[in-house]
């Protein structure tokens, strides 16, 4: 476990120095507790995208493949926060469910199966000693496994060639005073 950890601190004091990449992939993705941020080209773009994306769309982006890393990055110390990803899961008849798994910083931190094709909130606390500190900021690298990901195109589900598992929405960190606040 100290070796990944020791890992994931190497990779962010690369990525520290691409902090001021603005919209694209590689720089941590500015994140103010309270505030409701759109995927796609009209607000994020690619920030805070390290691997396993698509292009960002209009008001969303997909991943594309089973596993996608996301690096987001708040005033530190952060508090309790709960972070709030929204948007709908990839499912068709072949593929009758889609599982995520989420990991911050090496920790897993959240499970969801989910067998609608419809609006969905995947939502996980995180505590502040999970966030590792760099300058005045606190950074989290956000690990996505979606096992079930699959090409449209190869199960007979229309022409899309990408490896599809979610359809990210929105992304929104939220104060978490206690157990109570972790309703969505």
């Amino acid at each position: 476990m100290l070796r990944e950890r020791e890992r994931v601190v190497l990779d962010f004091s690369r990525v520290q120095d691409r902090a001021a990449s603005g919209g694209r992939r590689g720089g941590a993705l500015d994140c103010e507790p309270g505030v409701v941020r759109l995927f796609g080209v009209a607000d994020l773009g690619a920030r805070g995208q390290m691997s396993g994306w698509g292009e960002p769309e209009d008001g969303h982006v997909w991943n594309d493949g089973p596993q996608a890393t996301l690096l987001i990055a708040v005033p530190a110390p952060p508090s309790r926060l709960l972070l709030l990803l929204g948007g709908e899961p990839y499912v068709s008849r072949l593929r009758p469910a889609q599982e995520v798994t989420l990991f911050g910083n090496g920790l897993r931190i959240g499970f969801w199966r989910l067998t609608q094709r419809a609006g969905a909130t995947l939502s996980a606390p995180l505590e502040p000693e999970w966030w590792l500190r760099r300058g005045g900021r606190a950074v989290m690298r956000l690990d996505l496994h979606l096992p079930n990901s699959a090409r449209p195109i190869d199960i007979a589900d229309g022409p899309d060639g990408r490896e599809l598992g979610f359809c990210f929405r929105t992304i929104c960190l939220r104060p978490l005073a206690d157990e109570a606040d972790m309703t969505a």
